[in-house]
């Protein structure tokens, strides 16, 4: 447990107006300058009351959560600004520090000022810990979960155990022995198995529709490509505990191709795939939220096309299928080659945004930068292992820009940058019986790239604007 050293201030003319900052031009008459070991930069600390609640005034700009998180050796207890680092941005994931410094510790992070050399003495007058629990408990109140007297101990044994690896993995990060950071998120109480169910349990299966290579046009591919930048991808979406990635990335997919074929960004509804999708065949799932895929979701578009989401608002359950009245429709859909990073990047260039099955149980703590946890690392596991649809929405020499179904909370504002280091590399997955959900299946299937992100992609086409009820 990293501590924080409580030192001297010198006193300044004029005292900030608001409690948590700069120390150099001087704290509140309840505050003293504290200063995290082994961490840059300081700040202005109130103490907290009995009850645990601290001072909810801030410096202007600043939107970090006070929190009663310091505590010293004799029992006294502090607060500080939390934040959650990021890599895109020095103040913060979302900029809640204004113009301090979000400095990752124990998993999360603290607002800090750049220190002078004025501004502190060296010596310190007391050593403070985070409280016992603090981690937990503020787990808790962020996501607004609440567990029985029986269930609340082995959930903070989940989250603490999953605290330590997230922690542990920091510490590379910080060495530079990874290009990605952990991030205690929602999911940071749930066991692997639990966050398996809700991933969804999408499960590859193999298709016989036909194969499509775009040919070159002698034109290079752009060097990078984000489609986010185009006005052809709508706000990150949120599948809550139902299965139904699978259809959030078809939605998502056609959503964009829409807007690229008409320059209208419409908001659909996935609700309309997860009540209306057939699936006898029991394909990546038995339909719904028990998973299916993005291919039976393109051919219900074709068909009776999908309704707005203003329409038929996200219920998150599985609902009986209505009549509807459909707002879009496709006339069919392309599968891009297997394993082909040379294919997939001129999908994106020229076609636009892809949907895509990826690997993502080592996603579950991912909070920013460039992801190799699928091939290496402390959250490594069966890179081939495809059991998660996602949508594919531009790339760069070195990483794919894949936007998740998991809330703008996760990771980089809900997206995360996959590594294409291991673009020219393959998996072979020896039990595929618990990836493929149609049978017969094969007894191997080698996938592409990291976390699988190479092997099953595709898109929509003869996308267009109807307005028609349908059953």
């Amino acid at each position: 447990m990293r501590s924080i050293a409580v030192a001297t201030g010198v006193v300044a003319v004029a005292a900030n107006p608001t409690h948590y900052g700069d120390p150099k031009t001087g704290c509140q008459s309840d505050e003293q300058p504290v200063q995290v070991q082994g961490v840059e930069g300081d700040f202005c600390s109130p103490a907290c009351t009995d009850a645990g609640v601290c001072p909810t005034d801030e410096p202007s700009g600043v939107t970090a959560n006070p929190q009663c998180a310091l505590q010293t050796s004799s029992g006294g207890k502090y607060c500080a600004l939390i934040c959650s680092p990021s890599s895109l941005t020095s103040n913060g994931a979302n900029g809640e520090c204004g113009t301090g410094t979000c400095q990752s510790i124990s998993g999360t992070g603290i607002c800090t000022y750049a220190k002078s050399a004025n501004s502190l003495k060296e010596e310190p007058i007391s050593t403070v810990n985070f409280a016992r629990n603090f981690h937990f408990e503020n787990h808790l109140k962020k996501f607004g979960k609440t567990y029985g007297a029986e269930e609340l101990p082995r959930r903070q044994a989940i989250f603490e155990k999953n605290l330590a690896k997230i922690i542990a993995h920091n510490k590379e990060y910080r060495n530079g022995k990874a290009t990605w950071y952990a991030s205690v998120n929602e999911f940071a109480d749930l066991t692997k198995e639990e966050f398996a169910v809700m991933r969804g349990g999408k499960k590859w299966t193999p298709s016989t529709h036909p194969v499509v290579k775009l040919e070159s046009t002698g034109t290079p591919n752009p060097d990078s490509v984000d489609w986010r930048t185009k006005n052809a991808v709508t706000d990150v979406k949120n599948q809550g505990g139902c299965g139904s990635c699978w259809a959030f990335s078809a939605t998502e997919t056609v959503e964009s191709h829409y807007a690229i074929a008409s320059g209208k960004l419409l908001t659909l509804a996935p609700q309309t795939y997860v009540n209306c999708v057939k699936n006898p065949s029991k394909c990546g799932g038995t339909g719904g939220c028990e998973g299916a895929t993005m291919e039976l979701a393109f051919n219900l578009t074709a068909q009776t096309g999908i309704a707005l989401e203003s329409d038929m608002p996200y219920a998150g359950r599985d609902e009986e299928c209505k009549a509807y009245k459909a707002a879009v429709k496709v006339s069919g859909y392309v599968k891009n080659p297997v394993n082909d990073a040379a294919a997939l990047e001129t999908a994106v260039a020229t076609k636009g945004p892809q949907a895509i099955t990826v690997a993502a149980e080592p996603w579950q703590f991912y909070g920013g930068g460039v992801f190799h946890g699928c091939s290496s690392g402390i959250f490594q596991s069966k890179g081939s292992d495809l059991d998660h649809g996602v949508q594919l929405v531009g790339y760069t020499k070195d990483y794919w820009i894949v936007r998740n179904s998991w809330g703008a909370g996760w990771g980089e504002k809900g997206f995360i940058r996959i590594s294409r280091a291991n673009d020219a590399k393959t998996s072979v997955d020896t039990t595929p019986a618990d990836g493929v959900a149609c049978v017969p299946y094969p007894k191997t299937q080698t996938v592409g790239g990291e976390c699988g992100i190479l092997f099953d992609t595709s898109y929509p086409t003869g996308v267009t604007g109807v307005s028609e009820v349908v059953v």
